[in-house]
């Protein structure tokens, strides 16, 4: 039996969000997760985002569920969902990058998973669908 569940989706926002805008959603999405046990990734770029979330099935799918209902963003689709051994973030809250900006960032949660070089080695293992994804949307951004 898997430890935890994922679910990784992309939507648009209604509005594009400025800096002070992404900035206190992450600080929310902190503050919720952490209190939920729920870890991820939350990418966003031009008004689209990709986020995955992790961690206990009722408690990811509760989440979902109330982020589909999210007036701030529409044409939320599921990528992926499922059942999986291990958590891809396990220390973060909610990693984060704003594909906008590509200054380094000091806030809680900033992830640097897109400053990362893209090479052979991360295509060469079997790496998990979700990774595969994301690492897709990486290569793919510029």
């Amino acid at each position: 039996m898997a430890a935890f569940y994922q679910i990784v989706y992309a939507s648009t926002a209604v509005n594009e969000l400025n800096r002070e805008q992404l900035m206190e959603l992450l600080k929310h999405s902190v503050h919720r997760n952490t209190r939920a046990g729920i870890t991820g990734l939350l990418l966003y770029r031009e008004g689209s985002f990709m986020q995955v979330l992790e961690g206990e099935e009722t408690v990811v799918k509760a989440l979902y569920a109330k982020i589909t209902k999210d007036p701030r963003h529409h044409h939320v689709i599921t990528l992926i969902e499922g059942p999986i051994d291990q958590r891809f973030y396990p220390n973060s809250s909610m990693a984060f990058r704003d594909l906008e900006t590509f200054d380094r960032q000091n806030q809680p949660g900033f992830s640097e998973f897109l400053n990362t070089p893209l090479n052979g080695e991360w295509l060469a293992r079997d790496v998990p669908k979700c990774q595969r994804l994301l690492l897709y949307f990486k290569k793919n951004i510029s």
